[in-house]
């Protein structure tokens, strides 16, 4: 073999190892100011619900496992470019979305609230009108509060990058609610003081981790969150963030197949 030949065979090695260490990790975005979904610890680790899911997969894959700090609204473009592999942030699945990315199958079924201070008198959806909302910037929360603040008469709708800036504008009073997931919410209520939710809202959102367009581990993610709902390690893991079993007949203990766009 010419010493041009061996150089080149030493490249080529090079690039074969180095695809398969790429291939070893999985990163997934997360956007960490959204707990108990995901948040960041005192020392700078990921932990939460969904960041356990995450490493149980992951584990099952025999893969590492990487996290990106995100804001929600980069999360898709990160998935979109390849940037990341998949990103989970209580992410909703909606057909819209479902035409440009894609989503396992679901691990959490949630509804929508409207959370205020304790002494608002708001009981109602028809409360809300010719009040402010706030709503975090491109939630299912936001898509909500556009598509029904004329039906509801909500006066404005103010847009926040941060759940905390939000909460922060509600105790404050500067806005009179702010829309969102509900369970999100119920966890930062224990956090800030003051608040209460005054009314819930029925919208069959279920979260998924998400990732781009025929991704190649899609799959095997998928059939990996099977088998978490299959021996009990999602309901364990359910149990452990919001103290209670999940209810019989929901998407964290029913495999469900990929979610399809309609």
């Amino acid at each position: 073999m010419t010493i041009r030949m061996r150089a080149f065979a030493a490249f080529a090695a090079g690039l074969a190892f180095a695809s398969t260490a790429f291939a070893e990790t999985i990163t997934v975005g997360a956007y960490p100011s959204n707990p108990p979904w995901e948040y960041k610890t005192e020392t700078g680790s990921f932990e939460g619900f969904e960041i356990e899911v995450a490493r149980d997969v992951a584990k099952r894959l025999g893969m590492d496992i990487e996290f990106q700090d995100l804001g929600f609204q980069a999360l898709f473009a990160a998935t979109s470019s390849g940037r990341i592999d998949f990103a989970v942030s209580s992410i909703s699945i909606t057909n819209e979305r479902l035409q440009n990315q894609s989503f396992t199958q679901p691990y959490y079924d949630s509804d929508g609230t409207i959370v205020g201070r304790e002494d608002s008198t708001v009981t109602t959806l028809e409360g809300l009108e010719g009040k402010a909302i706030g709503v975090v910037a491109a939630t299912t929360g936001e898509a909500w509060a556009k598509e029904n603040a004329e039906k509801y008469g909500i006066a404005d709708i103010r847009s926040y990058s941060a759940q905390q800036d939000l909460l922060m504008d509600v105790r404050a009073g500067r806005i009179e609610g702010g829309a969102g997931e509900i369970a999100g919410f119920q966890y930062a209520m224990t956090q800030v003081a003051g608040l209460k939710l005054l009314v819930r809202i029925p919208t069959g959102e279920r979260f998924a981790m998400m990732t781009r367009k025929d991704h190649p581990l899609l799959e095997k993610v998928n059939d990996a969150i099977s088998a978490m709902k299959e021996d009990g390690t999602m309901a364990a893991i359910h149990k452990k963030w919001f103290g209670v079993d999940p209810d019989a007949g929901t998407s964290t203990v029913e495999k469900m197949p990929i979610p399809k766009p309609e």
